[in-house]
């Protein structure tokens, strides 16, 4: 047929294919953790009725708490992530769904200044490890983004696109308020974001840019290190990728996340601790078979006027079905 490309062939011939070729030029994959980065891809549109199964590892250095929302100055921290994700692809009213569901397990330790800093009162942490608070959430399109067959799909013209998140960290990690640093956090985080998807070029050469607005809000934790009641201000959070498809299995992506808020109250005293960095990284997408991805993504805060730091190594390995 005149005109037809790869994609229509593939649907045409061998439907039951079609999904996982789709998805494998899209990447998508999860939140591994609170306030890092995400990833490029995130949020892109898909067929409804895939599922996907992705084992995240993240290898984190900064002076955050392990979930990466409290910022703890003069600590030198070490985290080591790991994330199975199993997302589905569904329809609401006619509308692109998204749901997923992420049981988190890693290990953190460090050295934590208890003197904010000074070096008067810093303390060695030893290793703490065991079963993280689990994310779940949801994603529905508002503009742009209608449930579609893959059939459909690989026919349809994606323009500007517009989704509604909702999202919650679900306090069930290890956690003792006997120690500085902890897997869990003894509180929900509750995050909405209205993601948003501008595609542009043709494929298999095509490009999208992801700008992601953002707010968590945080319940209180009733049972903080060395005190009684910790209260968080609201954290917001921009986020952005532009990223490319250079051949139908390699793609890349620049991306950068701002973050603002989030100071901690202990007792009812400021801890002093507000955010405002900008983070910069770099990630790269390769798909190994129409069903299995690859991604590897470095990031780092470039900018700071909060006296933060840190760096993260994140691999993703994505399985649709």
């Amino acid at each position: 047929m005149v005109g037809e490309n790869r994609m229509e062939r593939i649907v045409r011939r061998r439907p039951r294919w079609v999904a996982v070729v789709v998805l494998g030029l899209a990447f998508l994959s999860p939140q591994p953790l609170e306030a890092q980065m995400e990833g490029p891809r995130v949020y892109l549109m898909a067929p409804v009725d895939l599922n996907v199964v992705v084992g995240t590892y993240l290898n984190m250095s900064s002076n955050f708490n392990f979930a990466g929302t409290i910022l703890i100055e003069g600590a030198d921290i070490s985290s080591d992530v790991g994330v199975l994700t199993y997302m589905r692809y569904f329809s609401i009213g006619g509308r692109f769904a998204q749901l997923w569901v992420a049981p988190v397990w890693g290990s953190v330790s460090g050295t934590v200044d208890l003197d904010r800093g000074s070096g008067s009162d810093a303390i060695d942490v030893p290793e703490v490890s065991g079963l993280a608070d689990s994310y779940v959430a949801l994603r529905v399109g508002l503009l742009g983004a209608p449930a579609l067959k893959p059939a459909e799909f690989v026919k349809y013209r994606q323009g500007f696109q517009m989704y509604g998140l909702v999202s919650a960290y679900v306090p069930i990690g290890e956690y003792s308020s006997s120690q500085p640093l902890n897997i869990g956090t003894n509180r929900w985080s509750i995050r909405f974001g209205l993601p948003m998807v501008v595609p542009f070029g043709s494929a298999p050469k095509s490009s999208f840019l992801e700008i992601i607005p953002s707010i968590s809000v945080f319940t209180d934790n009733d049972d903080p290190y060395r005190a009684d009641l910790r209260e968080q201000d609201p954290l917001f959070t921009l986020e952005s990728h532009l990223s490319h498809n250079f051949t139908a299995k390699f793609w890349g992506s620049l991306d950068l996340r701002y973050q603002s808020g989030g100071e901690t109250i202990t007792d009812g005293v400021p801890d002093d601790n507000r955010m405002g960095q900008l983070g910069a990284g770099l990630s790269l997408g390769y798909a190994l078979t129409p069903a299995w991805m690859l991604q590897a993504t470095y990031g780092e805060i470039v900018a700071a006027d909060d006296n933060s730091n840190g760096r993260n190594l994140r691999l993703r390995l994505s399985f649709v079905f």
